[in-house]
């Protein structure tokens, strides 16, 4: 009995935890609990340094700016599911994520599409900073404090 109150209390305080640490990735990452504006003001000072860096030509401008007008994140639509969301019964939430899945999967596709016609557009040079950023990105995205930990085993101690 002892070890079931022990394992109870330790899921409980788990969920506590990653509760709490949802709410605040979610405060940082202007979730649905957080500031829109910040959010849309990071990926802005995002999109300014990859422009920068890729010195794109005078041709290359109009490319760009359809691809920054197609991968943009539609944050009042996030607003408005999220409150939607919190209307909705268990089972009715349920549902709603499955659709919402099914949505996304439409908008990956239609942004790797954009992703993939800005990107034919770059020079080889311009393609391999565009590849380091988008990977930069992914290692250290909205929330995360640095490097994904590698699946390798940790290296020994120096002595």
């Amino acid at each position: 009995m002892k070890k079931t109150s022990m394992l109870l209390a330790l899921l409980a305080s788990a969920a506590l935890a990653g509760s709490a640490l949802a709410q605040e990735h979610c405060d940082h990452a202007g979730g649905p609990h957080g500031d829109g504006a910040k959010i849309a003001a990071f990926h802005a000072r995002h999109q300014a340094r990859l422009h920068d860096k890729l010195k794109l030509s005078a041709e290359q401008e109009s490319a760009w700016k359809t691809f920054i007008e197609k991968t943009k994140p539609d944050l009042a639509r996030h607003q408005a599911v999220h409150e939607e969301m919190a209307k909705l019964t268990t089972p009715e939430r349920m549902d709603r994520m499955q659709a919402l899945m099914k949505e996304g999967e439409e908008r990956m596709a239609a942004r790797a599409a954009a992703v993939k016609e800005f990107y034919a557009k770059l020079s080889p040079e311009q393609q391999k900073t565009f590849d380091d950023q988008a990977k930069a990105w992914h290692d250290r995205g909205p929330g995360r404090r640095g490097p994904r930990p590698s699946k390798e085993a940790p290296a020994a101690p120096a002595k």
